[in-house]
């Protein structure tokens, strides 16, 4: 499942990136559902929401000590599917974004909400992701708690 949800994150971005770039103009917006939604191809050179334009740079070394820690956690640990699927995205997310930064030196964004910085399928896919991590860790990544038998004792963890 984490492999699967990597690859298919990091080929549709690809995909819309692709198509963006050849199908719109730098900022220019094209509407789609005015006034709330437009398409609008952009070059972020920083990092998220455009913050630290021209030093988006800085996210190379991170993203590569992230897919690395992601990819030993899924050999080392075998989480629940659901837990692999949300890792996926987070690395599907976090290569999309990666592969921008070393080809073009920019990230390619073209999803316009107006009330929000333009964005991309790798960062819905980034954003999706650690909410879903957040959520889990409130509410479901805990083992349910098995009551002890009366008068049974339970061995200390080691």
């Amino acid at each position: 499942m984490f492999w699967r949800a990597a690859v298919l994150v990091f080929l549709v971005d690809q995909v819309v990136k692709w198509w963006a770039t050849r199908s719109l103009m730098l900022d220019q917006s094209v509407p789609v559902l005015p006034p709330y939604f437009y398409l609008t191809l952009t070059h972020n050179t920083g990092i998220a929401f455009g913050l630290l334009e021209g030093r988006g740079w800085l996210t190379i070394p991170l993203t590569l000590c992230v897919a690395g820690g992601l990819v030993w956690y899924q050999c080392r640990h075998k989480p629940p599917r659901g837990v692999q699927l949300l890792t996926g995205l987070l690395l599907g997310g976090a290569l999309g974004n990666f592969v921008d930064r070393l080809r073009m030196g920019y990230v390619v964004d073209m999803f316009d909400f107006t009330i929000w910085p333009v964005f991309n399928v790798a960062d819905m896919a980034i954003t999706c992701s650690l909410l879903g991590l957040m959520a889990l860790q409130f509410v479901g990544a805990r083992a349910p708690e098995t009551p002890t038998a009366a008068g049974a004792s339970e061995e200390p963890p080691r």
